[in-house]
């Protein structure tokens, strides 16, 4: 059987690929384990500099949980576990505390789950023919980690409204309020996402991580404390620092060490 999480790293990126096609890419507790273990292999691999998540099969990026696991395990008479006080950390929780850049690359449905996993990601950036929504108060679910950081990410009211009434998004609708990066043509879209892969990975990746444990750390607190958290690695310190200076200098591109 095909590993349902395909992981793959070249040119300092770590490419984690949703690989149930057949399921539009459901989040079963297989798959949720097996992204688990990657982002933690990710963060602490100093050869990734950059975590991209991608959907197989071109259907979806995934329509979230795995509603059919989920009626077996009802049928059974077991219990569900409320989210945050599973036996395992919590999925979207992990990908939004990986230390590096991270990217949600979404050709087609991003539902649920599926859209809860884009929004732990940094950046996210879709083809034209993908559709976001959160219908969890059409089957009686609670968007858990969505009703939290949707309503930070763009204007509550219209989150609220995504929330209440299912309501399902393009990927242009979402660009327009900044949630998504860039959309572009489903048949382009592998060959956009390599150019901006290429272009990021160009970057420091200190100082990318400075970024963002800067930012994220730091949401919600004055801009005085933020200013003084100095949370991450320091790239003022680093031997890329020195690398990037002298680079600059002799009119050639600086050769990175991520240290």
């Amino acid at each position: 059987m095909a590993e349902v999480l395909q992981v793959e790293v070249r040119d300092h990126v770590a490419h984690l690929t949703l690989n149930r096609p057949e399921a539009m890419n459901a989040l079963n507790r297989e798959l949720k384990r097996a992204l688990i273990e990657a982002a933690h292999a990710a963060s602490v691999d100093p050869e990734i500099w950059v975590v991209v998540l991608s959907g197989a099969g071109g259907r979806a990026f995934s329509v979230g949980g795995d509603l059919k696991e989920m009626g077996s395990r009802d049928d059974s008479g077991r219990a569900m576990t409320s989210p945050m006080s599973e036996a395992e950390r919590n999925l979207y929780e992990v990908v939004l505390e990986i230390p590096k850049p991270t990217i949600a690359v979404v050709d087609g449905y991003a539902l649920g789950g599926g859209f809860e996993l884009a929004l732990a990601c940094d950046l996210r950036v879709c083809s034209d023919r993908a559709r976001f929504g959160l219908p969890e108060a059409t089957i009686g679910m609670g968007a858990n980690f969505g009703s939290v950081l949707l309503p930070r990410l763009i204007p509550r009211a219209i989150a609220l409204e995504m929330l209440y009434f299912a309501r399902r998004m393009s990927g242009e609708e979402l660009a327009r309020l900044g949630l998504v990066n860039h959309v572009w043509p489903a048949e382009e879209l592998d060959t956009r996402v390599a150019a901006w892969l290429a272009e990021l990975t160009s970057k420091a990746p200190i100082t990318l991580q400075r970024y963002k444990h800067m930012a994220l750390k730091g949401w919600e607190l004055p801009v005085a404390v933020n200013l003084r958290l100095d949370v991450g690695p320091n790239p003022y310190t680093s031997q890329d620092r020195i690398e990037g200076n002298r680079a600059f200098r002799e009119k050639r591109a600086p050769r990175w060490r991520n240290r």
